[in-house]
């Protein structure tokens, strides 16, 4: 078979030759590739397709190309996702706050529920914090009894945490009123939850009644 194309045609030819193609498998493409085989004449321009076994004759060049183009260029960077959603890429960071009421009578039980909602394990890291963003893990909670310290990971540790598992995280909150306690020393103000996967965090102060506590994924 032979297409001829003249020149003023050519530029057109060869931006539907991918249709071509489809039109004529045997022709335009090598017997073992996507690549598409032409000959073209420098003289008059025309353009003849060709499988790979046909030679080109001595007046002509013969020419290659993919049936599918170079990849292009990156595009840009997609817009940030709305608030509450894991997007943007890790570190995934949640906070939740408030953490703790003043004057609260009998220790309320605080709780932080972290799901991973990806298909990979994820390492996670839950840091209780006081006022100043000081980590409380370790550090006794002032009146409690019995005496129990701060959960959470300390410095730059991270707990590992299993696709579609939850991790529950808990503490009681300081009642003590006394003439020694401030009300801010060591008293949870904020949690901040992070992780290097797609993570849903939730929180249940028991302060707050029936109300879980609000928890939201910091914007980029």
């Amino acid at each position: 078979m032979k297409l001829t194309i003249n020149r003023r045609t050519l530029i057109i030819s060869l931006v539907v030759l991918a249709s071509v193609a489809v039109a004529v498998p045997i022709v335009m493409r090598a017997a073992s590739s996507n690549v598409i085989e032409a000959c073209v004449n420098p003289g008059n321009g025309n353009l003849r397709l060709v499988d790979a076994t046909t030679p080109c004759h001595n007046n002509e060049t013969r020419v290659q190309w993919n049936e599918e183009g170079p990849q292009g260029p990156p595009g840009q960077q997609g817009l940030q996702g709305p608030p509450g959603t894991s997007s943007g890429g890790p570190p995934y960071v949640w906070v939740c706050t408030p953490a703790h009421r003043p004057n609260a009578a009998g220790s309320p039980r605080d709780d932080v529920y972290v799901f991973n909602g990806s298909g990979n394990t994820a390492n996670v890291a839950v840091n209780i914090l006081d006022r100043d963003g000081n980590n409380l893990a370790g550090v006794t909670i002032p009146d409690s009894n019995p005496a129990r310290t701060y959960p959470g990971e300390a410095g730059s540790a991270t707990v590992p945490l299993l696709p579609a598992h939850t991790r529950d995280v808990d503490w009681v909150m300081p009642t003590t009123s006394g003439p020694g306690f401030d009300g801010i020393t060591n008293v949870a103000f904020s949690v901040r939850v992070t992780s290097d996967q797609p993570i849903v965090v939730g929180a249940n102060f028991e302060f707050n009644g029936d109300i879980p506590s609000q928890c939201s994924l910091l914007p980029k």
